[in-house]
């Protein structure tokens, strides 16, 4: 297939006018979670700081994790996406108002798929993790193991922080106008473009 190894990374679109999320007091804890939740609570966020002067809800918010509206679930929902849990949301406002129709988008999916012989990257030895990321170069003899279908979205198990998205998946989203989300391909993309 064609594009078969072109990834990007998830990101917020740089509005300030989009809020920050974190998990509220009531948030089931789900967030470290790497395994399949047999009928999971909503999860709860509210906005985290710097809350903007007149927030404006988005398509897509970060926790840093990634909650989406209704628009964008439609989309990965009708994708059938292997490897993900879509999770209701509800998101508490500036001033207590709620915000439903989110949802939040838990990656069971995690692979070792880094090249370490051409990425860049500090390997942090005492929590076996590669961070920070400066150049990320995929792996694709190792991806080639994994048919497509299982890897359209995933974590990069060395690092678990990065959220890598299929072409065709980013494909579908910007389809349909999302606003507040961003995608930096994965070969072009350097530490901190996501701040230009």
């Amino acid at each position: 297939m064609e594009n078969e190894f072109e990834y990007y990374f998830i990101g917020r679109a740089n509005n300030p006018q989009h809020p920050l999320l974190i998990a509220d007091n009531d948030c089931p804890p789900y967030l470290r979670k790497k395994e399949y939740i047999e009928n999971p609570e909503t999860m709860a966020f509210c906005f985290g700081k710097p809350i903007p002067r007149k927030p404006k809800m988005a398509d897509y918010h970060s926790q840093p994790k990634s909650v989406i509206s209704k628009k964008i679930f439609d989309v990965l929902d009708n994708m059938n996406v292997k490897g993900i849990q879509l999770i209701p949301a509800v998101i508490r406002g500036k001033k207590g108002e709620t915000y439903e129709n989110y949802w939040y988008i838990h990656i069971i999916n995690s692979y070792p798929a880094l090249d370490r012989e051409k990425s860049i990257y500090t390997w942090l030895d005492f929590i076996e993790v590669a961070s920070p990321l400066k150049k990320v170069v995929l792996n694709e003899d190792f991806l080639k193991t994994i048919p497509l279908e299982e890897r359209l979205i995933f974590y990069l198990k060395e690092n678990g922080v990065k959220q890598f998205f299929h072409k065709s998946v980013v494909d579908a989203i910007m389809a349909t106008n999302p606003e507040g989300v961003a995608f930096y391909n994965v070969k072009e993309w350097q530490e901190g473009q996501q701040f230009d």
